[in-house]
């Protein structure tokens, strides 16, 4: 029962700051998020955006004569920014774009009911055509179920049209009445609907996104996600003429800690090891599991030299590393073995890595529990590596 209560805080814990603003989220998700955005908040200001053009003709059957001119040009004025929107939203893909045009989509349709509403003179009728006008914030709150935004991004949105309304409702003299306070009621049981509906599209997002770009043991990103980002950082920093370092680690001797201690022991030292990692690295480096006990490190705008130094700290930090193994209250230790290769001008990022192997190798040639630096000028051509495996 603590096991599975722990299991539930811990994550809640995981989720909520995600799910709460923008801010906790990577980069690489927020990429995806704003891919995700871009396709519903153009699906949804073209749909909308020609609804509210071709909902013309009952205006002009339905409508008083002395409200049409008004109104249709305001509907004309609000499709033409929605179908606008569409087309600007669709050629653009980053998060920030993605927030606003969604805030500027719910700002027209705000100000839109607030105009209709003046022009039709605040219309208290419950029935009839223009009580459709009335149900515009209903609506407005509705559309927002298909978007998967932040609580943060959510109540901003659901802000502007409950002011928007409560204005309406105070200018027309019915903010207190009966009938006014019981759609408020329904609105704020729709909103939570919303706000649920919302969230749950996100919270799914990130699982989905979790399970495609994250290693399910250790939490850091899988070779796949590593080596596209990393191909990106890469080609930044050749277009900014900075250096670009790899390093690739090893855990010495992993075997033979899964063969002494358990399977279970050697998840421990490759969950010790990754968070040891995450806690140490800067903000804009690449750190991920490469494979089995292989880990790697992609580090722009470092040098070799510095990179040397960064390994030559972190062997020493490795070492004094201890990981409970729950047999007679022991704890083992491990070393880790490094390689580093620097990006030279004829580099791609597999040459850069195949380099990095390399110079592990070196390593476990040396001893172990060191690190080798590889440079481009050093690369045995692969019948000689093929020679020397034979």
């Amino acid at each position: 029962m603590t096991s599975s209560l722990n299991s539930l805080l811990k994550k809640l814990k995981l989720y909520i700051p995600d799910l709460w603003s923008a801010h906790a989220h990577s980069t690489s998700f927020k990429n995806t998020r704003s891919g995700y955005l871009r396709s519903r908040i153009t699906m949804l200001s073209s749909v909308w955006g020609g609804l509210v053009i071709l909902w013309l003709p009952f205006d002009l059957l339905f409508l008083d004569q002395t409200y049409t001119l008004p109104i249709a040009c305001a509907r004309l004025l609000l499709g033409g920014l929605l179908l606008s929107l569409a087309w600007q939203n669709h050629r653009h893909t980053t998060l920030q774009r993605a927030q606003w045009y969604m805030s500027l989509m719910v700002a027209s349709i705000n100000v839109f009911y607030l105009y209709t509403s003046w022009v039709l003179g605040f219309p208290t009728v419950y029935s009839g055509f223009v009580y459709g006008y009335t149900l515009l914030p209903i609506i407005h709150v509705a559309i927002l179920t298909i978007l998967p935004v932040t609580l943060k991004e959510s109540l901003c949105m659901l802000a502007v049209t409950a002011l928007t309304q409560v204005l309406v409702d105070y200018l027309a003299g019915r903010l207190m009445s009966p009938e006014t306070i019981a759609s408020y009621w329904l609105q704020n049981v729709l909103a939570l609907m919303v706000i649920w509906s919302q969230l749950s599209k996100l919270h799914m997002l990130m699982r989905l996104y979790r399970q495609a770009t994250l290693d399910p043991l250790t939490g850091i990103y899988n070779r796949r996600m590593l080596l596209q980002l990393a191909e990106k950082h890469l080609v930044a920093c050749v277009q900014r003429r900075q250096p670009f370092s790899v390093m690739l680690f090893d855990i010495d001797r992993f075997k033979r800690i899964n063969d002494t201690w358990g399977h279970g022991v050697g998840d421990k030292v490759l969950k010790e090891f990754a968070n040891f990692m995450q806690e140490r690295i800067r903000k804009n480096d690449l750190f991920g599991r490469f494979g089995g006990e292989e880990f790697i490190l992609f580090l722009p705008n470092c040098t070799a030299c510095d990179a040397e130094h960064i390994a030559e700290r972190m062997l020493s930090r490795i070492r004094a590393l201890e990981v409970a193994t729950s047999i007679d209250n022991t704890a083992i230790s491990f070393t880790t073995s490094i390689g580093i290769a620097n990006y030279s001008g004829s580099d791609s990022l597999s040459s850069l890595i195949e380099r990095a192997d390399r110079a592990l190798y070196d390593c476990k040639d040396a001893g172990r529990d060191c690190f080798r630096f590889h440079p481009i000028d050093d690369i045995p051509n692969l019948s000689e590596r093929q020679k020397a495996i034979a």
